[in-house]
């Protein structure tokens, strides 16, 4: 921290007049003023500046502070006698329009020294965490979070007391232990029972065996018996937000409770999405048939695979199922529990080591070959699946109890969703090829994308844009009038001359293909 640092922030909070989740600012004119508050949220969660001689209520008005050389001192006596653990910040005076400041930086804590807190006020009183520019205290959830990482606690592995091994699918089992065995010697020569224990799919309590959960939601014949929350809650919305209702009142257009293991709900939340996707059907000149659909499968596959094998499978969010809502212009797919350990956000698309919350569940998901192929890699490919769509990149929330992925489709980019532009008008003829024949006869004079758009009557600048500018461009026959600013918002386009007949002035060339709905 330096003198820049701290002018840039004073500046920012002026500015727009308000803190942020890394800036807080304190009056202390007349004294100091208690911040324990802020320093417990600020290491537990991304670190932070605080600025004292800056008052909040007169408008950021810069005010100075009483006593530097004492203020210092019992910032440096909060820190070190009070906080738990002790914290070492960084402090800086500094003179800020004629008047004195004092900033004090705050860095975040290694996980495993969290939670820092208030030891007057105690563990759940005084463990504080930064939510956008206020000091919030932790939830129990959160206390509960941090510790289950740090003491390496697994709650996937916990017994099912209300199950025996009878509840399992058998033949299921069997073939799993089997396929394990071919493999490793040392374990073939356990028992059935053992073998069970030794994958985490059991545990012996009292001399009785009971599956654990990660055995229950893998191998049992109806998991929601003993866990009737653990299921994917599918919606269709018939607008963009809840609430929104349809034509006939309607709150919901689909509305489905999927079930069953964790592969089954895979597979049965992506039927449902499937189901309930809007879908393209695009004819080549060749004749051949492409499906298109609204998301690109592999990325919601992605996403809901995540959902249910990273979820937090703890008591406190074992009452708490999976979302999956269907909006007029994005998929939401919300999962209980926040990240796991140090892991952040802007890590997301790293090839980092990523440490796991069920590495039960993952190990055995992979042994079976069933939905992990690869490790790490699914944050990528949702995220190239969707530039693959011409569609923005995934976006990623982390919330107090819960992580929301949200894909957006073409109606959230350009205000309406691509449909079918006409029906085909000719046997001989499809509609891309009469909209290109009258685009390229309309530019025989420069126009913009959006001339073209309300001279076609299509709705869509994405469709315009996809299915009509570009593959003329490519194939030659219409350019850009600005080709050193292609993508210029005021950018025009015109017809090349050998696409004219010089005779008729008609535009000449056929194009074959169709979309529709």
């Amino acid at each position: 921290m330096n003198k820049s640092e701290i002018i840039e922030a004073i500046q920012y909070i002026k500015k727009y007049k308000t803190e942020t989740n890394t800036i807080e600012v304190k009056k202390a004119t007349g004294g100091f003023s208690s911040c324990y508050d802020t320093i417990s949220s600020f290491s537990n969660k991304n670190g932070g500046i605080i600025i004292f001689g800056i008052d909040e209520d007169n408008d950021y008005k810069i005010t100075g502070v009483y006593d530097i050389n004492d203020l210092q001192k019992k910032i440096s006596s909060l820190c070190n006698d009070s906080m738990e653990p002790k914290i070492r910040p960084f402090i800086l005076p500094l003179e800020y329009e004629g008047k004195n400041l004092l900033a004090v930086k705050i860095d975040e804590l290694p996980q495993n020294k969290k939670p820092c807190y208030y030891k007057p006020k105690g563990l759940k009183g005084g463990a504080y965490t930064r939510v956008g520019d206020s000091d919030s205290p932790m939830t129990d959830y959160e206390i509960y979070a941090i510790y289950s990482y740090n003491d390496h606690i697994f709650a996937e592995t916990r017994p099912n007391f209300r199950a025996t091994l009878e509840d399992l699918d058998q033949d299921l089992l069997e073939q799993y232990i089997v396929r394990l065995k071919l493999d490793k010697p040392n374990f073939a020569k356990n028992s059935f029972e053992k073998c069970l224990k030794l994958c985490g799919l059991a545990d012996t309590i009292n001399n009785v065996t009971y599956p654990t959960l990660a055995g229950t939601l893998l191998f049992s014949e109806y998991s929601q018996c003993f866990y009737p929350q653990l299921f994917v809650a599918c919606v269709v919305v018939p607008g963009t937000q809840l609430g929104d209702v349809g034509a006939f009142g309607e709150r919901f257009i689909d509305n489905k409770r999927v079930e069953g293991t964790i592969e089954q709900m895979l597979e049965g939340t992506m039927n449902f999405l499937q189901r309930n996707m809007r879908k393209m059907v695009i004819i080549d000149s060749n004749g051949k048939r492409n499906d298109r659909t609204e998301y690109p499968i592999e990325a919601l596959r992605e996403a809901v695979a995540n959902a249910l094998i990273h979820r937090d499978y703890s008591f406190y969010t074992e009452g708490a199922y999976i979302s999956v809502y269907m909006y007029n212009d994005r998929v939401e797919i919300i999962s209980p529990g926040s990240l796991y350990g140090g892991y952040k956000l802007n890590k997301m698309n790293q090839n980092t080591n990523m440490e796991t919350r069920n590495p039960t569940i993952i190990r055995v998901l992979e042994e079976k070959g069933s939905i992990i192929e690869n490790r790490h890699t699914g944050i990528p490919k949702m995220i190239n699946e969707m530039r693959s769509y011409g569609l923005p990149d995934p976006e990623f929330y982390e919330e107090r109890n819960c992580f929301r992925v949200i894909f957006r489709n073409a109606y959230s980019i350009n205000g309406e969703i691509v449909e079918q532009v006409a029906e085909q008008q000719s046997k001989k003829q499809s509609t891309i090829e009469i909209y290109k024949n009258k685009l390229l006869e309309f530019c025989k004079e420069p126009k913009s994308s959006k001339e073209i758009k309300e001279f076609l009557n299509i709705k869509s600048r994405q469709y315009v844009s996809t299915y009509l500018i570009k593959p003329l461009i490519k194939e030659g026959k219409l350019d850009y009038v600005n080709k050193n600013h292609a993508n210029a918002s005021n950018q025009k386009y015109i017809t090349l001359k050998n696409n004219i007949n010089s005779t008729t002035g008609q535009v000449g060339g056929q194009v074959t293909g169709q979309v529709e709905k």
